[in-house]
């Protein structure tokens, strides 16, 4: 009996325990699962690249389906950041006094009866007074106004300048510096040459684009560009006129984009151009490319594309030299026609018109000869190895006397 009554008791607490348990364990109803949001492009970018984004207006962003894994597109928020980019410093500006007028070509200073008629002196810069009056002599003789004249330091230009200003010959100076070396004594210089009352014109380093113009330095045109917009800036500064000599046209279009870029626009109306214009074995007429007297003009062309005038040319070598014979289309250089070709360039300034019929231009103002004496020269008209040039020299001295005449000039 008591038994059973123990089984019934045990049946009623499982009953009411699993009417407990039914109760408790009742689950509400699931929510959805969550969706997954598509990745913009910015939040991919952000994903696959290692650098940051940076949002400029032209950037294309393209990914490839297999660049994102599906783990990889989880919601996230990602902003795109705009990372200013740097802007490149400038240079420093050319510091140029402010006190200076521009000058006009027919502002720029001129001998007295200029006839355009010059000539490269010796090759060096030493000498003595001797040997500047012997050469000197000469030049009178030839009826030259103009020259190109070496100096290797204050003694010599001290003597040169005084020799030349006596003579009434205007000069083209050249100190002798390479293109990678500084020269800090152009205000020294330039007051000589004014003492002895000539205009300053100052050419500033030498065919610099010549591999032995550097001795055994490593060519560099931004060194020599840096060395160059220095020396123009002391020489501007002291009163004189820097003269540039360049060669090459991009190296010409790099110091002009350089003096730009330096603020320095004011060198323009105070500086003049050295060419060298040298025929090599062809005809005064020759067109074809810059390599014959009249190439000068490629270098005008880009100074009046750039700036909107072309500043004062001085040729300071130029011409023929006996015995040249670079292009087998035409004749070698002899004697006859070292004088004819002479004869033809020097009748420019006569006439008033090029060997190929145009006009002389304003701005060219004289062409210098290569050269008058040198013993080991092939373009020397005297005291040459080569020969004396006989012929030039007698048809020259035979050159009437003349005035040059510019634009402006009235009749």
């Amino acid at each position: 009996m008591l038994n059973k009554l123990t089984n019934v008791l045990v049946l009623i607490f499982a009953l009411m325990l699993y009417g407990c348990a039914s109760v408790v364990t009742s689950a509400p109803e699931q929510s959805a699962p969550p969706v997954l949001r598509e990745p913009t492009d910015v939040q991919v970018t952000a994903l696959t690249t290692q650098a940051p984004l940076v949002a400029t207006p032209t950037q294309t962003v393209s990914i490839t389906p297999t660049d994102v894994s599906p783990t990889d597109v989880s919601p996230i928020d990602v902003s795109p950041t705009r990372l200013s980019t740097p802007s490149p410093t400038a240079p420093p500006v050319l510091p140029l006094r402010d006190d200076l007028e521009p000058l006009e070509l027919q502002d720029f200073p001129r001998p007295e009866n200029d006839n355009g008629l010059g000539i490269h002196f010796l090759a060096g810069g030493y000498y003595d007074e001797a040997e500047l009056d012997k050469q000197i002599a000469r030049m009178k003789d030839l009826n030259l106004k103009w020259a190109t004249v070496v100096y290797t330091d204050e003694n010599h230009l001290e003597i040169a300048a005084r020799k030349f200003s006596e003579a009434g010959i205007f000069v083209v100076w050249r100190k002798t510096i390479k293109p990678y070396q500084k020269y800090f004594a152009w205000q020294r210089d330039i007051d000589i040459i004014k003492k002895y009352n000539l205009p300053p014109y100052m050419q500033l380093y030498n065919e610099a684009e010549l591999e032995i113009e550097w001795d055994d330095q490593v060519q560099d045109r931004d060194v020599y560009i840096r060395n160059l917009l220095v020396a123009a800036k002391d020489v501007y500064n002291a009163g004189g006129y820097p003269g540039i000599q360049i060669l090459d046209e991009d190296w010409l279009r790099e110091f002009i984009n350089q003096v730009f870029a330096r603020k320095g626009e004011a060198l323009f109306q105070r500086m003049f151009f050295i060419p060298h214009a040298y025929g090599l074995n062809h005809p005064p007429n020759y067109q074809e490319d810059i390599n014959g007297v009249l190439g000068f003009r490629a270098y005008a062309t880009i100074f009046f594309k750039r700036l909107g005038f072309v500043p004062p040319f001085i040729i300071a070598e130029g011409g023929w030299k006996i015995e040249s014979v670079e292009d087998n289309r035409f004749p070698a250089i002899d004697d006859e026609l070292h004088r004819e070709y002479t004869l033809a360039v020097y009748d420019w300034f006569r006439t008033g018109t090029l060997s190929h019929g145009g006009k002389l231009p304003d701005y060219l103002f004289a062409f210098n000869h290569w050269m008058l004496a040198g013993p080991d020269e092939a373009g020397a008209w005297y005291d040459s190895s080569f020969g004396e040039r006989t012929l030039t020299i007698e048809a020259v001295k035979k050159i009437p006397p003349f005035v040059r005449k510019f634009s402006w000039d009235k009749e």
